[in-house]
Order: C-alpha cells, then sequence, then structure tokens
C-alpha cells in the first residue's frame, strides 16, 4: 500500500473504432500537447456511464450509443499531474451518433481537437498516458 496517496482520481474514457480507425483527442494539458482516448473526470454523485455521456456532450457535442464496458484499471496508477493521487480509469467501446466535426484546428485549454488514427499505424509511444498504452495493446490483440 502507498500511503503517500490520499485520494482516488476516476477517469472514463470512450474508445471510438470506426473502419479499423480510432478517435483520439489532442488536447492542451499543462502548456503540453498531447493525444488521449476522448473522455475525462467523474464527477461526485455520477455514473461512469452519464459521466462519459457528459465529456461526449461537452467536447464532442453528442450522444454517444453502443457503449459496452472494456476494460478498468487493475494496476496502481499515479496520476501524472497529482502524485497524491491514485487513477482509476474506466474505458468503454462505444459509437458516435453523428459525423464528428472539430471546432477548432489546434487545441486550448478545456477544447480538444479529435483525429481519427489508423490502429495499424499507432504506436503506444503516440500516446502520453500509461494506461491508455496498455489499453491500445488490449484492443490491437483482438
Amino acid at each position: 500500500m502507498n500511503k503517500s496517496i490520499s485520494r482516488f482520481n476516476i477517469r472514463v474514457y470512450a474508445l471510438i473504432i470506426f473502419k479499423n480507425n480510432i478517435l483520439l483527442s489532442r488536447e492542451l494539458i499543462q502548456n503540453k500537447l498531447i493525444y488521449k482516448f476522448p473522455g475525462g473526470g467523474v464527477e461526485l454523485g455520477e455514473g461512469f456511464v452519464d459521466a462519459l455521456q457528459r465529456e461526449a456532450k461537452e467536447e464532442m457535442g453528442q450522444h454517444l450509443n453502443h457503449i459496452t464496458h472494456f476494460y478498468t484499471t487493475d494496476f496502481f496508477q499515479r496520476s501524472s499531474f497529482d502524485s497524491s493521487e491514485q487513477l482509476i480509469s474506466v474505458y468503454f467501446k462505444a459509437s458516435l451518433s453523428q459525423h464528428l466535426n472539430n471546432r477548432l484546428k489546434i487545441p486550448v485549454k478545456d477544447q480538444p481537437v479529435f483525429e481519427w488514427k489508423t490502429l495499424v499505424d499507432l504506436n503506444e509511444e503516440d500516446l502520453h498516458f500509461p494506461i491508455d498504452k496498455k489499453v491500445l495493446n488490449m484492443i490491437k490483440l483482438q
């Protein structure tokens, strides 16, 4: 047990795959451009699917369809942004309800840009977060 951890940070992410491409979110976080799966934090009193739908509405302007659980973190992962937090990430496969249009060309704070990446060409080094890297490898093994 790691006693320097004082709280959990629970995150939900959408794995949106269409014709061997996967949707990634390019975001500006702490003045760094990163690639990650679309999603974000679960708020108090919110269920995981509700949080995922809220994030999809906030970031992509739409509702997700066909949501099924894919993976929940099964190892200890400290937050990249707060060393006192233990990260728990829940990933869901989902589909978009409509065509996705980016509002911006370059991400700004709290406004990501979405990009389709070919699964064959996407490598774990392209992703920023350790759990995302593990999930990408799991997807590729299917």
